[in-house]
């Protein structure tokens, strides 16, 4: 149970965890344990006391203590420990808040996919008067009307993004992962290696 104005949230500290907190702390009957975690969900635990503005959540008589920014990064996370680590034992961390990762595609890989008929959608990140010298057969302009379009969509369908040598449309992938979509692909090298690679009719710029 977690308490703290306006948050609620579930965390799990696993039996194992409890026991190795307590082990730690220097009254094992009030052991709390503060869990920072970063923009890019890195970690960092400490036993420590609560403090004002902290949200607490106990779980196995464990008291997990939690800033404002860190809270809703945790919401499901289960705190384990492995004993069997080769330092002596370690805590692992699962969480279901942690962003799913943005794939290199190469252009061998997406011509597969597009011969191949899968479904998917071939997101360009480039500008309109970019488009005009070169696209790539079945891609779609993010413009307004696309991103609403996808903001309305499962969070699980595939979009690979390509643009003139692969940045714009890695931020652009970013953007739709913040969003929540969790299969998220980037063409290596963009249309330029598309050219190159598979399409020497495609206009290079």
């Amino acid at each position: 149970m977690a308490h703290n104005a306006g948050m609620s949230l579930s965390l799990t500290v696993t039996e194992a965890a409890a026991r190795a907190i307590r082990d730690a702390a220097a009254d094992p009957d009030h052991a709390a344990l503060r869990l920072s975690i970063g923009p890019a969900f890195e970690y960092d635990l400490q036993l420590d006391t609560e403090a004002p503005g902290d949200t607490a959540v106990t779980s196995h008589g464990v008291t997990v203590l939690l800033d404002f920014v860190s809270a809703p990064r945790a919401n499901g996370l289960t705190l384990d420990f492995d004993p069997t680590t080769p330092d002596g034992g370690g805590f692992t961390i699962d969480n279901p808040n942690v962003p799913a990762p943005i794939l290199s595609i190469t252009p061998a890989e997406l011509k597969a996919l597009l011969d191949a008929g899968e479904s998917f959608e071939l997101i360009d990140a480039r500008t309109v008067g970019e488009r005009v010298i070169a696209c790539i057969e079945g891609s779609r302009l993010l413009d307004k009307a696309l991103h609403d379009e996808l903001m309305q969509r499962d969070r699980e369908t595939p979009l690979v993004f390509q643009c003139h040598h692969g940045l714009r449309s890695h931020a652009a992938a970013e953007y739709f992962q913040r969003a929540g979509f969790r299969r998220l692909y980037n063409l290596q090298g963009g249309i330029e290696a598309w050219s190159l690679e598979i399409d020497p009719s495609v206009p290079r710029y």
